[in-house]
């Protein structure tokens, strides 16, 4: 005779596969996404869709004891997410908020799941790079961190950056870290009407797997300073300087990026004169008028730059990264430009392992 038990763990196993999986394949629709392609990409969603909505309906007949019904709503809230974000592309027609829509529900059922990390084994390996998820030691060590270490100073934090909130930030501090070492610091900035709380997920795998803190601004506006006052660059410095006062941060390894408004914000804000931000990687962004009028270009020189741009960018077309590429040699800084055969305007997630081995060679694969 089948147990209730047995039946809820029998739920439980056929779901979180179904899940991750649908996950996982929603990020190769993003490393796709183009307005040409909508139709293609919502025809290969479909059958992952399909296959968690039947999981999880089988899963929503279960009755779950009290203590664990946070767990069961754990669970329910990053499924309603990930089919939140395949509805959002199989419904594209409907315009393109329906496609944000669909990213912001992609990165929410991330953050709904990651706190089972530490109980879960299929979650936790979802959350390190897929070269490393047969890194045993590495694996124990991130699922036992948050046990052993101090409330607070591990994992997912918030800062004042509430999804109803701008200008604060998310942090993220591998459960693993040695807390005592100092400690790379990635800054990741969202493109136009992002925010940080949602952005962090594209980066927490790679921080998660190789250790360095990650830290996601959310801009003051809907979007960064590129016109008119500066409202975010006072900000952002002052969330630098927190977070250096509270963990060990090797100040000779400060990477501020950024996709779209966020890549053309980056490079805005590094090019100052004993700017803190040791390194710049701009993703998908242009170089702004306003640093070659006011001649804040000239503080490229020497500065390390990871220009990364896709050949398909509908936004901003690749001749304007051929333009950057141009006046960043022009000055001297020590660029590394590259081009992605294929890609549209979307985070070029795949060449994250490259950047960061040109930001810290440190951090390789574990």
């Amino acid at each position: 005779m089948v147990s209730d038990n047995d039946r809820l763990h029998a739920a439980i196993t056929d779901l979180i596969p179904k899940l991750l999986t649908a996950m996982e394949a929603f990020e190769q629709v993003q490393r796709n996404l183009h307005p040409t392609h909508f139709d293609q990409l919502a025809d290969f969603i479909s059958p992952f869709q399909t296959e968690l909505q039947m999981a999880h309906t089988e899963f929503e007949k279960l009755e779950f004891p009290d203590d664990l019904k946070h767990f069961q709503d754990t669970i329910n809230s990053s499924v309603t997410y990930a089919l939140r974000a395949c509805d959002g592309l199989t419904q594209h027609e409907e315009g393109f908020g329906k496609l944000m829509q669909a990213m912001r529900a992609h990165c929410r059922a991330q953050e709904s799941i990651y706190p089972l990390t530490s109980v879960l084994s299929p979650v936790n390996k979802y959350f390190v790079e897929l070269e490393a998820r047969g890194n045993t030691e590495l694996l124990q060590n991130l699922a036992e961190g948050t046990e052993q270490a101090i409330p607070g100073t591990v994992g997912i934090l918030n800062a004042n950056n509430e999804r109803d909130k701008r200008g604060g930030f998310t942090l993220f501090v591998p459960e693993n870290l040695d807390l005592e070492k100092p400690a790379p610091l990635v800054i990741a900035m969202h493109g136009g009407t992002g925010h940080g709380a949602d952005f962090l997920w594209t980066w927490v795998r790679e921080a998660r797997t190789r250790g360095f803190i990650l830290m996601s601004p959310t801009s003051q506006q809907d979007t960064w300073s590129l016109m008119g006052e500066e409202y975010d660059l006072p900000a952002l410095l002052s969330m630098l300087e927190y977070v250096k006062e509270n963990w060990k941060i090797d100040t000779s390894k400060v990477l501020l990026t950024g996709m779209s408004d966020g890549g053309t914000y980056a490079m805005l804000a590094g090019c100052h004169e004993n700017s803190p931000f040791t390194h710049l990687a701009p993703f998908s962004g242009v170089l702004h008028p306003n640093i070659t009028m006011t001649g804040q270009l000239q503080y490229a020189a020497d500065r390390p730059v990871y220009l990364v741009h896709g050949t398909e960018d509908w936004m901003f077309p690749i001749e304007t990264a051929y333009m950057a590429r141009q006046q960043l040699g022009d000055v001297g800084a020590d660029l590394t430009f590259r081009e992605i055969e294929g890609l549209s305007h979307t985070f070029a997630r795949s060449e994250l392992p490259a950047l960061l081995a040109w930001f810290d060679p440190d951090l390789a694969l574990p």
